[in-house]
Parts: structure tokens; C-alpha cells; sequence
């Protein structure tokens, strides 16, 4: 099985020598050379890594010849700026890259955080669900609004699709692909070997308010400092709308532009996050934190908290106090 690591510049170095790593214990499990790997470039003889690491190309994109899975690689994120720039790079190898993948019967495609993005600008993404990096909704919505994303899974597959969250999310993309191809018990194996542990359920246990305030919508920032001073007071969109002084459905499109989520959602978030915090680092009682964040039903909180992060009120509480 012939595997071509496609990546560029900026490439972060865990995600291309993990990746190597899955596949090179996979052969020894099997104790077989079932894959072999090259490391492809767009045009270069070496790529630089963002953390410094040079990694010598096999081959060029063009003399890409005979493959059986692409996997595309992100570099690490820089921006939406920076990473239109990337897209756009990789928007110009649509055509010879198209041609090749005609050539053959059948291709898998893995990609996962930003090499999500490239996979988009190379036109392999469409018709078909895919996922990414949870913060990466917002570029999607942007720039590949016609895209069936879906930032809740870790990784998600359908049919020769595989595509994944932020660059650990490798692991379980590619154990995905062994699974696929090989068999679950030697994917467990691989697993063992390397101590991956299980995957979280949804992505949605990563998120962070903090990252959805690099935008540059000063009227968005007026409204997401008024939620954060005033978690514990109702809102409604009439008033928001009016602290940024936009009607409700611009405000409503401005946010999923600039963060990927409605007004509401965000309020969600924020009081999730609050409450976590609460619950690790106070001795508040349950039912006074849910006041304090703006729930007057404790148990409304509490489904909604273990929806998001996957453990309960209580189990987080109890792994704090340790």
C-alpha cells in the first residue's frame, strides 16, 4: 500500500513523523511491509517545519506517480489570512492533481487540521461530510460555504474520505484507516504499542472561547465582552443586536462568519466554561454555580455539561479534589 504525505512549508512535525510512526508499528504488528511512505512536497526538495525540523522530499507533487493513499498535511495555523494564502497555493495543483487521481481506480484521501483546508482548495472534498479542527468553522463558512463540514467529530470517514480534527487527531484517523484496510485487532495492537488512548466522542470538549476573539469584527467584541461581564443575566437578541447596533439576522450572520457559532451558542459555551471552572477551582454547591452562570434549572445545566464535555458535573468535581 502506497502512501504519498503530502505537505508544505510549515508542516507541523508531529503529524508527519506520527503518522510515519502509525504506519511503520502497523508493518511491524503484521510483520510485513504492507505500507511504504514517501514524503511529497508542492514543488520543494526540503520542507522546513514550524518547529524547525528539516525534512528531505521524496518526490515532488508532479512526479507523483503511483499511489494508493494521499494523505494531506497541515501546516500550523497562522491565521485565516495565512491560511487562504495556503489554499490558494494549493488551488493551483487542482488540475494535475485531478488528472492523477482519474488515472487511477480508486485513491483514499486522508487529511486532518489544516491539510483539511488544502483538500478543499484541491476540489476532493465535495458531496461528501467531512470534519475539521472545531476552530476552523468560521474559514469554512467564509471561504467553502457549499461544504458539507461537520466540526463534532474528532474524525469522521465516509466512503475513501478520512478527515480529521487538529493535528493529534492523526492517530485515530489513520488507526481508522488500518482498521479499513487490515482489521480492527491489529489497529488495536497499534494502538497498545504506542499507548493511544480512546478518542473523545466530539470535539466539542476542545473548545475554547478564548481562540473565537481573534477575529477583527469590532462590533462582534463590543457584544463578547458584554456576555463574559454579564454571564449571569438572560439575554435576548433584540438586546445584542442592539449593543452592536445590527438588526438580528446580521448579527446572527456576523457571528457564524466570524466564529462559526450563533449569538446563543456562544452564551452556551461561556457558561460551560465558567461552570468547569467553577467546579475545579471553587467549593461552591452545584446549584449556586448554575446561578451564578445564568441557569435557574441545575439540571438543564448539568445535561447540557455532560453533552459537552463528556463527564458528568460530578466527575469532574471528583477528579479536581485529587
Amino acid at each position: 500500500m502506497k502512501v504519498a504525505l503530502l505537505c508544505q512549508e510549515g508542516v507541523m512535525a508531529s503529524a508527519l513523523t506520527g503518522i510515519i510512526d502509525v504506519l511503520n508499528v502497523t508493518n511491524q504488528v503484521i510483520q510485513k511491509d504492507y505500507y511504504r511512505w514517501q514524503i511529497v512536497s508542492l514543488e520543494e526538495k526540503e520542507v522546513r517545519s514550524s518547529q524547525g525540523l528539516v525534512f528531505k522530499t521524496d518526490c515532488q507533487l508532479e512526479a507523483l506517480s503511483s499511489f494508493d493513499v494521499l494523505v494531506i498535511i497541515g501546516s500550523q495555523y497562522q491565521g485565516d489570512k495565512q491560511l487562504w494564502k495556503e489554499c490558494q497555493r494549493f488551488a493551483k495543483y487542482k488540475k494535475p492533481l485531478h488528472e492523477k487521481l482519474q488515472a487511477k481506480s480508486q485513491t483514499t484521501l486522508v487529511a486532518g487540521c489544516c491539510g483539511v483546508a488544502y483538500a478543499a482548495a484541491l476540489g476532493l472534498l465535495e458531496k461528501q461530510q467531512f470534519t475539521a479542527s472545531w476552530w476552523l468553522e468560521a474559514f469554512f463558512n467564509r471561504y467553502y460555504p457549499h461544504l458539507k463540514l461537520d466540526t463534532k467529530p474528532i474524525y469522521l470517514c465516509d466512503q475513501q474520505l478520512y478527515t480529521a480534527g487538529a493535528a493529534h487527531s492523526y492517530m485515530y484517523v489513520v488507526l481508522a484507516l488500518v482498521t479499513e484496510q487490515i482489521g480492527r485487532n491489529v489497529a488495536n495492537q497499534v494502538a497498545n504499542w504506542l499507548a493511544i488512548p480512546e478518542p473523545q466522542l466530539r470535539q466539542t470538549v476542545f473548545l475554547m472561547s478564548s481562540a473565537l476573539e481573534q477575529h477583527k469584527d469590532d462590533a462582534l467584541h463590543s457584544v463578547q465582552q458584554h456576555i463574559k461581564a454579564h454571564l449571569k443575566t438572560p439575554f435576548t437578541l433584540k438586546q445584542l443586536a442592539a449593543l452592536a447596533c445590527l438588526t438580528e439576522r446580521t448579527l446572527i450572520r456576523r457571528f457564524k462568519s466570524a466564529i462559526g457559532m450563533t449569538p446563543f451558542e456562544y452564551v452556551r459555551l461561556l457558561r460551560l466554561e465558567k461552570t468547569k471552572e467553577k467546579l475545579i477551582y471553587s467549593n461552591l454547591r452545584f446549584d449556586d454555580i448554575a446561578v451564578s452562570v445564568g441557569y435557574q434549572d441545575p439540571q438543564s445545566l448539568a445535561k447540557q455539561f455532560k453533552r459537552h464535555f463528556g463527564k458528568s458535573v460530578h466527575e469532574v468535581r471528583v477528579n479536581s479534589s485529587i
